[in-house]
């Protein structure tokens, strides 16, 4: 069988909710993890709160990342920012795991010139999706 080479400056590969092996998924924390690496983009999912702000977090809830069990999308953008998250030990204490907003996410790929990924979840109006492209 033939050896196959990979020639490294066509593998684009994507870092999933950040570097979320290292750092909790789709915090600033795990952004800013993926930036400092060899990644082309890094991916991340996308909710609107029920004030319209866009954050940064997989599930529909908060319960797998924060221990407090919140619905993201009946929740107020203030109210999920006071969540502190767990750390990949699934134990709170670092004051930096939040729940990030979407424009953080954006200056953390500008910043280590990333291709953003997103992942919007639920229901998006068509304005909604323009204003997150722009």
């Amino acid at each position: 069988m033939d050896s196959i080479k990979i020639n490294s400056l066509n593998t684009r590969m994507v870092a999933h909710r950040g570097l979320s092996g290292i750092e909790k998924e789709n915090t600033n924390a795990a952004f800013i993890a993926a930036g400092n690496r060899s990644y082309f983009g890094i991916e991340t999912d996308v909710h609107k709160t029920v004030d319209g702000k866009f954050v940064t977090i997989h599930d529909d809830t908060t319960g797998r990342v924060a221990i407090d069990d919140m619905v993201v999308e009946n929740s107020t953008f203030d109210t999920l920012r006071r969540i502190n998250l767990t750390d990949t030990d699934g134990k709170k204490g670092r004051e930096d795991l939040h729940i990030p907003t979407l424009l953080e996410y954006i200056g953390t790929c500008k910043r280590y010139d990333k291709i953003a990924v997103l992942e919007l979840k639920n229901e998006f109006e068509k304005d909604e999706i323009k204003a997150i492209c722009d």
